[in-house]
């Protein structure tokens, strides 16, 4: 069974992709809606519609609906697959997006976000993160998608069905299953599969739809690590991680170069990269690590303004300083650095960890590496 997965951010997409690698899947990872096309394997698409306004998100999802309808009468080819990639926390524009997917004729949608090989988990109706509501986690003060309850329908703003192991069929529309275990999860999906629903969720649902496919996981290759390439670390998300004890940047001659007040505050880059620049020369860098340091709680517009500064200097910086390896943190700041870039499809290369996968683009030679906001970096810097 071939797949077509649409994923609301980069790292998410990246997540997927490395999972498919590791079911031994070809797979194809892009970022253009209008050079897409579907073959075999496993297509991710990466939308960053989570980034998105509520009606541009659902505007980009009408357009791929447009696209696989203009492709193929009922909307995707023969022995082809939906699955739509969302946010483990159920930030985005979620429903509003499955919504808007199920015109290519979907009755229903079975929604499994959950992970609960993360300790992420639904039971009874509550989103629980190592048992812990997520309203008393650090969601809670997401600049752009707070949870502000633990109630799962409530997060999606209600209009969705809650099934668990008691439900014997979906109703038509959009449904979200309890979820406490990857077996529940794996059940949930078997006793449905005969529903034929647009499939939605995390990775353990995908990995769960694989393995019901007969394809079988191989051992993870270790990541052997960034070696002496020349290195970029963009820290864009909100969730900070310390990074100074890891052996790369003990190992390594790297550079820090945190964004200036006047950047946060509004003003072009322009110094900054300067000043990134003559830090590399004056140490002898062979990394640069660029990070946001101001503690000030970051809300939606400012968010994006950041965004785009930090994509403006790292697109700069590539091309002046010829990185070999460029690493960012923070799904949304992953796919504003590739837009500026102009960079849309890759190579699957590696799954570094849990979540965190390198690609390779093949017209510049350089590796990518994502990781959501949220995950551990693992062995990447080990």
């Amino acid at each position: 069974m071939n797949w077509f997965v649409i994923a609301d951010d980069i790292t998410g997409a990246a997540e997927i992709a490395g999972i498919a690698l590791g079911f031994g899947c070809r797979v194809r990872f892009t970022t253009s809606v209008e050079r897409l096309t579907l073959g075999d394997g496993v297509t991710v698409l990466a939308t960053d519609t989570r980034s998105m306004p509520r009606t541009e998100a659902v505007a980009v999802t009408e357009r791929i609906v447009a696209r696989l309808r203009a492709a193929a009468p009922n909307g995707l080819p023969d022995g082809v697959r939906l699955f739509k990639k969302t946010d483990s926390v159920l930030r985005g524009h979620v429903t509003a997006e499955l919504r808007a997917l199920m015109t290519a004729g979907y009755e229903r949608a079975l929604l499994l976000p959950a992970n609960p090989s993360k300790g992420r988990c639904i039971v009874g109706g509550r989103y629980l993160l190592g048992g812990e509501p997520i309203d008393r986690t650090v969601f809670r003060t997401d600049p752009e998608f707070p949870a502000a309850t633990a109630d799962v329908v409530e997060l999606l703003g209600g209009g969705v069905h809650y099934v668990d192991s008691a439900t014997e069929r979906l109703a038509e529309g959009i449904s979200i299953g309890e979820t406490p275990s990857v077996e529940a999860l794996a059940a949930l999906a078997a006793r449905f599969g005969c529903d034929a629903p647009l499939w939605a969720g995390a990775a353990d649902a995908f990995r769960v739809l694989l393995a019901a496919d007969g394809c079988t996981e191989r051992p993870q290759v270790p990541f052997a690590g960034f070696g002496d390439r020349r290195t970029l670390v963009v820290c864009g998300s909100t969730v900070r991680h310390d990074l100074s004890a890891e052996p790369f940047f003990r190992r390594r001659r790297v550079a820090v170069a945190p964004m200036p007040d006047a950047v946060f505050e509004g003003a072009e880059p322009t110094a900054w990269i300067a000043a990134a620049r003559q830090r590399m020369e004056a140490e002898r860098a062979d990394a640069l690590l660029l990070r946001i340091p101001q503690q000030v709680r970051v809300d939606g517009a400012r968010a994006r303004r950041l965004r785009g500064a930090m994509a403006r200097t790292v697109q700069a910086l590539v091309a002046a300083e010829r990185f070999e390896e460029v690493v960012i943190e923070g799904g949304a700041t992953a796919y504003a650095v590739l837009d500026a870039l102009g960079w849309h499809d890759f190579v699957v290369t590696d799954a570094v960890a849990a979540g965190v996968v390198r690609l390779r683009y093949p017209a510049a030679d350089v590796h990518l590496t994502f990781k959501p906001g949220s995950y551990d970096w693992g062995a990447a810097f080990r």
